[in-house]
Protein backbone atom coordinates (compact mmCIF):
# COMPACT_ATOMS: atom_id res chain seq x y z
CA UNK A 1 0.00 0.00 0.00
CA UNK A 2 1.52 3.13 -0.76
CA UNK A 3 1.01 6.09 1.43
CA UNK A 4 4.19 8.37 0.65
CA UNK A 5 2.88 11.57 -1.37
CA UNK A 6 4.64 12.73 -4.63
CA UNK A 7 4.98 16.25 -4.90
CA UNK A 8 4.44 17.90 -8.84
CA UNK A 9 6.53 20.36 -7.73
CA UNK A 10 8.54 20.70 -10.62
CA UNK A 11 6.39 23.67 -12.31
CA UNK A 12 6.15 25.43 -9.07
CA UNK A 13 9.50 25.71 -7.64
CA UNK A 14 10.62 26.04 -11.51
CA UNK A 15 8.42 28.99 -11.87
CA UNK A 16 9.86 31.05 -8.93
CA UNK A 17 13.38 30.74 -10.29
CA UNK A 18 12.66 31.66 -14.03
CA UNK A 19 10.22 33.83 -13.38
CA UNK A 20 13.11 35.67 -11.51
CA UNK A 21 15.00 34.86 -14.29
CA UNK A 22 13.22 36.11 -16.54
CA UNK A 23 12.56 39.98 -14.54
CA UNK A 24 15.91 40.25 -14.13
CA UNK A 25 17.30 39.48 -17.47
CA UNK A 26 14.10 39.93 -20.25
CA UNK A 27 14.95 37.36 -22.34
CA UNK A 28 11.48 36.16 -22.95
CA UNK A 29 9.32 39.39 -23.82
CA UNK A 30 10.07 38.66 -27.76
CA UNK A 31 7.94 35.50 -27.82
CA UNK A 32 4.79 36.51 -29.57
CA UNK A 33 1.32 35.20 -28.44
CA UNK A 34 -0.74 33.45 -31.12
CA UNK A 35 -1.15 30.43 -33.60
CA UNK A 36 1.25 28.66 -34.69
CA UNK A 37 2.09 25.77 -37.10
CA UNK A 38 4.78 23.27 -36.81
CA UNK A 39 5.29 20.87 -39.34
CA UNK A 40 3.21 20.14 -41.72
CA UNK A 41 -0.20 19.47 -39.62
CA UNK A 42 0.58 20.50 -36.14
CA UNK A 43 -1.49 23.61 -35.18
CA UNK A 44 -1.21 24.79 -31.65
CA UNK A 45 -1.59 28.28 -30.10
CA UNK A 46 0.83 29.81 -27.28
CA UNK A 47 -0.59 32.94 -25.22
CA UNK A 48 1.29 34.43 -22.29
CA UNK A 49 0.01 33.52 -18.76
CA UNK A 50 1.26 36.16 -15.50
CA UNK A 51 4.44 34.97 -15.73
CA UNK A 52 4.64 31.61 -17.55
CA UNK A 53 2.63 30.73 -21.15
CA UNK A 54 0.06 28.76 -22.31
CA UNK A 55 -0.19 25.95 -24.63
CA UNK A 56 -2.86 24.29 -26.62
CA UNK A 57 -3.10 22.00 -29.49
CA UNK A 58 -5.45 22.54 -32.45
CA UNK A 59 -8.46 19.64 -32.17
CA UNK A 60 -7.29 19.00 -27.59
CA UNK A 61 -8.85 20.32 -24.59
CA UNK A 62 -6.06 20.48 -22.78
CA UNK A 63 -4.53 23.45 -21.69
CA UNK A 64 -0.95 23.46 -20.75
CA UNK A 65 1.48 25.44 -18.50
CA UNK A 66 4.88 25.81 -19.74
CA UNK A 67 7.56 27.73 -17.82
CA UNK A 68 10.03 29.72 -19.53
CA UNK A 69 13.72 29.06 -18.77
CA UNK A 70 17.36 29.59 -20.34
CA UNK A 71 18.96 26.95 -22.85
CA UNK A 72 22.12 26.43 -24.71
CA UNK A 73 24.02 28.53 -27.14
CA UNK A 74 22.13 31.70 -25.81
CA UNK A 75 18.50 29.72 -26.44
CA UNK A 76 15.57 29.56 -24.28
CA UNK A 77 13.16 26.76 -23.99
CA UNK A 78 9.84 26.63 -22.57
CA UNK A 79 8.93 23.35 -20.66
CA UNK A 80 6.04 21.50 -19.30
CA UNK A 81 5.31 20.77 -15.61
CA UNK A 82 7.02 17.41 -15.97
CA UNK A 83 9.95 18.77 -17.07
CA UNK A 84 9.97 18.29 -20.59
CA UNK A 85 10.95 20.38 -23.43
CA UNK A 86 7.77 21.76 -25.20
CA UNK A 87 9.35 24.75 -27.36
CA UNK A 88 13.14 25.77 -28.01
CA UNK A 89 13.55 28.83 -29.14
CA UNK A 90 17.64 29.31 -30.92
CA UNK A 91 19.59 32.34 -30.00
CA UNK A 92 18.49 33.76 -33.34
CA UNK A 93 14.68 33.15 -33.15
CA UNK A 94 14.01 30.21 -34.37
CA UNK A 95 11.69 27.83 -32.99
CA UNK A 96 11.21 23.94 -32.58
CA UNK A 97 8.31 22.12 -31.21
CA UNK A 98 9.12 18.67 -29.42
CA UNK A 99 5.75 16.35 -29.56
CA UNK A 100 5.53 12.14 -28.97
CA UNK A 101 5.15 11.95 -32.63
CA UNK A 102 8.07 13.98 -33.21
CA UNK A 103 10.95 14.09 -30.89
CA UNK A 104 13.16 15.44 -33.41
CA UNK A 105 11.51 18.50 -33.19
CA UNK A 106 9.50 20.41 -35.85
CA UNK A 107 10.04 24.12 -37.35
CA UNK A 108 7.99 26.18 -35.93
CA UNK A 109 6.45 29.52 -37.49
CA UNK A 110 3.77 31.85 -36.31
CA UNK A 111 0.26 32.11 -38.34
CA UNK A 112 -2.44 34.15 -36.83
CA UNK A 113 -3.41 35.51 -33.38
CA UNK A 114 -5.22 33.54 -30.37
CA UNK A 115 -7.39 34.33 -27.44
CA UNK A 116 -6.24 33.52 -24.51
CA UNK A 117 -8.44 30.22 -22.51
CA UNK A 118 -10.82 30.59 -19.76
CA UNK A 119 -11.84 28.00 -16.90
CA UNK A 120 -15.80 27.48 -18.47
CA UNK A 121 -18.28 27.34 -15.36
CA UNK A 122 -19.65 23.96 -15.15
CA UNK A 123 -22.33 22.93 -13.20
CA UNK A 124 -22.80 20.06 -11.04
CA UNK A 125 -24.61 17.76 -13.19
CA UNK A 126 -21.94 18.33 -15.75
CA UNK A 127 -19.34 17.48 -13.86
CA UNK A 128 -20.75 14.45 -12.93
CA UNK A 129 -21.44 13.18 -16.11
CA UNK A 130 -17.80 14.18 -17.07
CA UNK A 131 -16.99 11.63 -14.54
CA UNK A 132 -18.70 9.01 -15.79
CA UNK A 133 -17.68 9.65 -19.17
CA UNK A 134 -14.00 9.04 -18.06
CA UNK A 135 -14.75 6.25 -15.81
CA UNK A 136 -16.46 4.35 -18.93
CA UNK A 137 -13.24 5.73 -20.82
CA UNK A 138 -10.72 4.02 -19.05
CA UNK A 139 -12.84 0.96 -18.68
CA UNK A 140 -13.18 0.83 -22.70
CA UNK A 141 -9.74 1.89 -23.91
CA UNK A 142 -7.44 0.57 -20.90
CA UNK A 143 -10.07 -1.93 -19.39
CA UNK A 144 -9.08 -0.34 -15.72
CA UNK A 145 -12.63 0.19 -13.58
CA UNK A 146 -12.03 3.24 -10.98
CA UNK A 147 -14.30 5.90 -10.39
CA UNK A 148 -13.87 9.30 -10.18
CA UNK A 149 -14.80 11.58 -7.06
CA UNK A 150 -14.48 15.19 -5.37
CA UNK A 151 -14.32 16.56 -2.29
CA UNK A 152 -17.71 18.33 -0.90
CA UNK A 153 -15.08 21.92 -1.04
CA UNK A 154 -13.99 21.05 -4.21
CA UNK A 155 -17.26 20.83 -6.14
CA UNK A 156 -19.41 23.55 -3.52
CA UNK A 157 -18.11 26.93 -5.24
CA UNK A 158 -18.90 27.59 -9.16
CA UNK A 159 -15.55 29.15 -9.62
CA UNK A 160 -13.52 26.28 -7.69
CA UNK A 161 -15.64 23.62 -9.62
CA UNK A 162 -14.13 24.74 -13.14
CA UNK A 163 -10.54 23.93 -11.91
CA UNK A 164 -11.76 20.84 -10.06
CA UNK A 165 -13.06 19.56 -13.64
CA UNK A 166 -9.52 20.77 -15.54
CA UNK A 167 -8.15 19.30 -12.75
CA UNK A 168 -10.05 15.81 -12.86
CA UNK A 169 -9.77 15.85 -16.88
CA UNK A 170 -5.99 16.12 -17.29
CA UNK A 171 -5.73 13.41 -14.15
CA UNK A 172 -7.75 11.35 -16.31
CA UNK A 173 -5.90 11.89 -19.60
CA UNK A 174 -2.56 11.20 -16.86
CA UNK A 175 -3.68 8.03 -15.97
CA UNK A 176 -4.73 7.22 -19.60
CA UNK A 177 -0.56 8.21 -20.68
CA UNK A 178 1.05 5.79 -18.07
CA UNK A 179 -1.33 2.82 -18.36
CA UNK A 180 -0.69 2.43 -22.24
CA UNK A 181 1.93 0.52 -20.94
CA UNK A 182 0.99 -2.71 -20.05
CA UNK A 183 2.95 -3.55 -16.83
CA UNK A 184 1.96 0.14 -16.18
CA UNK A 185 -2.17 -1.12 -16.49
CA UNK A 186 -1.42 -3.95 -14.36
CA UNK A 187 -0.20 -2.46 -11.05
CA UNK A 188 -2.55 0.47 -11.51
CA UNK A 189 -5.12 -1.93 -11.50
CA UNK A 190 -4.16 -3.60 -9.22
CA UNK A 191 -3.89 -1.13 -6.34
CA UNK A 192 -6.21 1.82 -7.75
CA UNK A 193 -10.03 1.56 -7.14
CA UNK A 194 -10.66 5.54 -7.35
CA UNK A 195 -9.51 9.06 -7.78
CA UNK A 196 -10.13 11.73 -5.61
CA UNK A 197 -10.19 15.19 -6.19
CA UNK A 198 -8.64 17.00 -3.38
CA UNK A 199 -8.33 21.20 -2.26
CA UNK A 200 -4.35 22.10 -1.81
CA UNK A 201 -1.76 24.47 -1.10
CA UNK A 202 0.04 22.18 -4.20
CA UNK A 203 -0.56 19.37 -6.69
CA UNK A 204 0.50 16.24 -5.44
CA UNK A 205 -0.71 12.59 -5.62
CA UNK A 206 -0.40 10.12 -3.57
CA UNK A 207 -1.81 6.26 -2.94
CA UNK A 208 -3.80 5.10 0.16
CA UNK A 209 -6.56 2.38 0.14
CA UNK A 210 -6.70 1.51 -3.23
CA UNK A 211 -7.44 5.63 -3.59
CA UNK A 212 -5.45 7.83 -5.96
CA UNK A 213 -5.64 11.08 -4.38
CA UNK A 214 -4.94 14.14 -6.72
CA UNK A 215 -4.68 17.82 -5.32
CA UNK A 216 -4.66 21.44 -7.07
CA UNK A 217 -4.92 24.25 -5.57
CA UNK A 218 -7.70 26.73 -6.79
CA UNK A 219 -6.02 29.73 -5.64
CA UNK A 220 -3.73 29.60 -8.38
CA UNK A 221 -5.25 29.33 -11.36
CA UNK A 222 -4.01 27.26 -14.29
CA UNK A 223 -1.15 27.09 -12.46
CA UNK A 224 -2.19 25.27 -9.36
CA UNK A 225 -2.94 21.62 -11.19
CA UNK A 226 -0.77 19.12 -13.02
CA UNK A 227 -1.15 18.24 -16.60
CA UNK A 228 -1.29 15.44 -17.90
CA UNK A 229 2.35 15.26 -18.70
CA UNK A 230 2.93 15.43 -14.92
CA UNK A 231 0.29 12.85 -13.58
CA UNK A 232 2.12 10.22 -15.49
CA UNK A 233 5.29 11.58 -14.83
CA UNK A 234 4.46 11.52 -11.05
CA UNK A 235 2.52 7.75 -11.20
CA UNK A 236 5.83 6.51 -12.93
CA UNK A 237 7.72 7.71 -9.52
CA UNK A 238 5.05 5.98 -7.33
CA UNK A 239 5.00 2.87 -9.87
CA UNK A 240 8.49 3.07 -10.52
CA UNK A 241 7.52 3.07 -14.15
CA UNK A 242 9.44 5.44 -15.63
CA UNK A 243 6.90 6.95 -18.41
CA UNK A 244 7.18 9.45 -21.73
Amino acid sequence: MQHRAIAIVFGVAFLCAAATQARAYGPFSDLSPGTYQAGDNVRFALDRYQSGFLLRFAGQPEVFVLYANFGSLGGRVLQYDSGAIALQVAGWGAMTLYTDDHPEGLPTSRVGDSTPPVLAQISMQQMQSAADDETAHLSYVRGLHIAFFADPNAINDNNVRALTFDAMENAARGIDRFTANPNARNQFGQRVASVRMSISDKPYIKISDKVLIVTFNPRTGYFGRASSRAIATALGKVFGIPTN
